[in-house]
């Protein structure tokens, strides 16, 4: 992944997302784009904050995978502005962040492929969340034409990219739960002869 350079620090405001157990930085900038910051999503997923930075500095299976389905990695560096009572404060600190594509993507695919449990629970809250606005500007009568722009980017994780996920989840849970093999060989043989009832 590329490093940033002096001259790519933008200026941007921030919140806190608050998500219980951590929370997760997002930056606004001046044209309107959206950010989250890489250490505060390496805490979301459950991780330390230099996961991500681990993660994507050398190759991997992990970060090829992710580069699959189109991940970037591209990091921005931001100059954050603070405010306090209406007053800009000197001094503005620098936040290291990705895109709003890239985070979705990261915490999918650790959702699918790394069964990550605050991965999936983000999914949960953030489609449900999405899904109450496109209901409430369909009613309203607002154009929802961004839902079919999302369909369209993140239908090219093809199914034959998916069917590769589930099988290489298929496989470690063979080798989890050994003992199950037969039940799982079974399902997929409905030639094979029925299992014997538990007492």
């Amino acid at each position: 992944m590329s490093e940033i350079s002096e001259t790519d620090v933008t200026k941007a405001v921030s919140c806190e997302i608050n998500l219980g157990e951590s929370s997760l930085d997002a930056y606004m900038l001046p044209d309107g784009e959206k950010r989250f910051g890489v250490e505060g999503t390496s805490l979301a997923l459950g991780y330390t904050k230099r996961w991500f930075y681990n993660r994507t500095k050398r190759e991997s299976k992990w970060l090829k995978g992710l580069e699959e389905i189109g991940f970037t990695g591209a990091q921005s560096e931001l100059s954050v502005i603070r405010q306090s009572q209406g007053q800009i404060i000197r001094g503005a600190s620098l936040s290291k962040t990705i895109s709003l594509r890239d985070f979705v993507k990261i915490v999918t695919y650790e959702a699918i492929t790394q069964r990550n449990v605050k991965a999936i629970i983000l999914l949960a809250a953030f489609a449900e969340t999405g899904l109450e606005r496109i209901l409430e500007d369909a009613f309203a009568g607002r154009s929802i034409e961004f839902l079919l722009e999302k369909i369209v980017h993140y239908s090219k994780w093809t199914y034959e990219e998916l069917e590769e996920v589930l099988r290489h989840n298929r496989e470690e849970l063979r080798d989890l739960y050994p003992w199950g093999n037969l039940d799982l060989i079974d399902r997929q043989n409905p030639d094979s002869p029925p299992l014997p009832a538990d007492d």
